[in-house]
């Protein structure tokens, strides 16, 4: 009998219950499920910030190759099945043929899941495919050829999988001055716009 009263003692002192591990579980989904939509949303925030950093340094670049070739310079933003994309080219007389631009850039640098953040513009007939920004050889913009024929020009970046963050990067002076922006609410109205319809 002291045998079998061992035996049955060892049994029961090792490991856990299922109660135990079932409570277990329950908790740490509890803290996924608080943690997940703030973390993506850090994620949302960081890819979305990051392309509107290239997007600005895309623009710099543009006006800074008009200025050094003394040549107009276009930078052509388009999305490609949801990939947004750039292109730095030439723009003889002021104009660029979109179809043969063969020197795209991705936004993120391939470093940002395709799919996961979108761009769209204020000038042009397609928002998501926005009119060229082309500065002439002193690096000024060259307004004449914006749909609106005005200033500013504005590329807002925004999450694919909801309407915030959103980040944008608007040239507002013919000398190409930038002004980056973010959601636009009550306190700051020179905010990003919101996607059209």
């Amino acid at each position: 009998m002291k045998r079998q009263n061992s035996l049955n003692s060892q049994a029961t002192v090792g490991g856990f219950t299922l109660i135990e591990v079932l409570v277990t579980l329950l908790l740490i989904g509890i803290l996924f499920a608080i943690a997940a939509p703030r973390w993506l949303a850090f994620l949302n925030q960081q890819r979305v910030g990051s392309a509107r950093s290239q997007v600005a340094q895309a623009i710099r670049n543009a006006q800074s190759d008009a200025q050094r070739t003394k040549t107009s310079r276009a930078i052509v933003f388009q999305n490609n099945n949801n990939q947004p994309r750039y292109a730095i080219v030439s723009a003889p007389s002021n104009a660029v043929n979109v179809s043969q631009i063969n020197n795209w850039q991705r936004l993120g640098d391939g470093n940002i899941q395709p799919g996961s953040i979108r761009l769209w513009g204020d000038q042009g007939t397609d928002p998501r495919n926005p009119a060229p920004l082309i500065f002439d050889s002193y690096g000024s913009v060259v307004t004449s050829v914006l749909p609106s024929r005005e200033l500013p020009y504005t590329i807002t970046i925004g999450a694919t999988t909801s309407t915030e963050p959103r980040r944008c990067v608007a040239v507002v002076t013919l000398i190409g001055a930038l002004r980056e922006g973010s959601d636009a609410t009550a306190t700051s109205p020179q905010g990003c716009p919101t996607l059209p319809v």
